[in-house]
């Protein structure tokens, strides 16, 4: 997921992975596919099908202190940001050319109306 301002100026990016925990819950003396499963008990993260998942994505718009009599003033530099969520399938686990995208989303959103600052 990216984030960036009107004029194109990238001011947030991040990526999360989701995959399926492995078979043995990284229980038992027994080696399963590779030391992933050996790393202790796993927290379960892929998507299951027809669900949805809903996640959190914490922005800060950009914003500038400005001096105010004795105290600071917070203000917007950028009132509205374009995010961009592209969801990717890696069957290798890497983008090596296999990868396919299956979701993609573009939005504007603007505090224009809806934000003062306190």
């Amino acid at each position: 997921m990216t984030a960036n301002t009107l004029d194109g100026e990238e001011i947030y990016k991040e990526s999360k992975i989701y995959m399926p925990f492995p078979g043995r819950m990284g229980r038992g003396k027994e080696m399963g596919r590779g030391p992933y499963e050996k790393s202790g008990i796993l927290r379960e993260t892929s998507i299951p099908a027809l669900a949805r998942v809903h996640e959190t994505f914490e922005i800060t718009f950009p914003f500038e202190d400005k001096p105010s009599g004795k105290t600071t003033r917070r203000e917007l530099l950028e009132d509205e940001i374009e995010v961009s969520v592209i969801l990717w399938y890696l069957p290798f686990g890497e983008f090596d050319g296999y990868e396919v995208e299956f979701y993609e989303e573009e939005r504007t959103l603007d505090l224009k109306t809806e934000w003062i600052w306190r």
